[in-house]
């Protein structure tokens, strides 16, 4: 078992992003997690479950708690996880054994990072076929592996009894396609706005933050219901009728895996994406299209015909953040 620590960069809050499932699981795999969150000055830190602690003030820790720790736990292997290329330079105050850069995300502004970061760590995983492709091409010595997003039970979206969830206050009657996540500049809204014109008698919800984009006003067909905790999702997921990933095409979403796939697959609910590569791979059990008039129309049509949800669950059960640790510890022992 390693000592395994994620630098500050996402606080815990967040805890639907990847790095704190994948924290979370390497913990109930049996390994001592250290997840910092931004600097907090003067709150303790606290363990979130066994083998799972959250740092709060990050610089009290790394000068008085983390040195004994290291003396206390001699011989166990330290890794530092890191998703975020901005802190290549700070990652030795740590004394770690192994660095992992997980390669998530193709920001421009990012770009400027990402050779240091490569450098110093002693193997790369990423999250698409597209970053694998590049990054394999631009540091062929480095070993890397493809390591996908998914979907985390203890959501309990794959369970019978999320049928009987009460219905949202806020989340209107009848036929709801719905869209989860953030309302960002990746996101086409006009054809989420247009979905109405197309889908007769259906409603469009979109539930998550504004990030880059402001909402337009609510419309008596469109409900914009802003960000959620995460508890509260599934109930909303179990009332939407058809799930929707409409992204525009560009750098960031072809490299995007969205994790929203595996959460409305779990429910067994029809997911419609853009023409995304990822997306693309997870045909038959997501419908892609090419253009903003097959994505509606097929949102009408599988709003009278959803298709089979419990084969989308099923699939959703292959597919968990358990496995992609597993993976990740087979990747970690050829890095020995």
């Amino acid at each position: 078992m390693a000592i395994i620590i994620y630098p500050p960069t996402i606080d815990w809050a967040w805890m639907k992003q990847r790095p704190q499932q994948l924290m979370k699981h390497f913990a109930r795999c049996g390994h001592t997690v250290y997840y910092c969150n931004k600097n907090a000055k003067d709150v303790p830190e606290e363990e979130a479950e066994p083998n799972l602690y959250i740092v709060h003030d990050h610089d009290k820790w790394i000068l008085h708690d983390w040195p004994s720790l290291r003396k206390s736990k001699k011989g166990e292997q330290v890794i530092v996880w890191c998703s975020f290329p901005k802190l290549a330079d700070s990652l030795g105050i740590y004394g770690a054994d192994r660095i992992i850069y997980d390669c998530v995300d193709e920001f421009a502004e990012w770009m400027p990072y990402e050779r240091e970061m490569v450098r110093v760590a002693q193997g790369v995983t990423c999250t698409s076929e597209r970053l694998y492709q590049r990054l394999s091409r631009l540091y062929p010595r480095k070993p890397l592996e493809l390591v996908r997003n998914a979907y985390d039970p203890d959501m309990g979206l794959h369970l019978p009894g999320i049928r009987s969830l009460p219905r949202p206050v806020d989340l209107p009657e009848g036929p709801v396609v719905g869209y989860i996540g953030a309302w960002a500049p990746w996101v086409d809204q006009l054809l989420v706005l247009g979905l109405p014109k197309y889908v007769k008698g259906a409603q469009v919800a979109v539930i998550g933050p504004e990030f880059g984009s402001k909402y337009i006003q609510n419309r008596k067909d469109i409900h914009f219901l802003g960000l959620k905790r995460h508890e509260q999702l599934s109930a909303y997921l179990a009332h939407l009728s058809v799930c929707i990933i409409p992204f525009r095409i560009n750098p960031i979403t072809l490299s995007t895996n969205p994790v929203k796939a595996y959460e409305y697959l779990a429910a067994g609910k029809p997911v419609i994406s853009t023409n995304l590569p990822e997306c693309r791979l997870l045909q038959p059990y997501v419908d892609v299209t090419h253009t903003r008039s097959a994505f509606s129309e097929l949102a009408a049509e599988r709003i009278s015909d959803p298709g089979p949800a419990s084969e989308r669950t099923q699939y959703a059960l292959t597919q968990t953040w358990q496995h992609r640790v597993k993976q990740i510890e087979a990747f970690l022992t050829r890095l020995a």
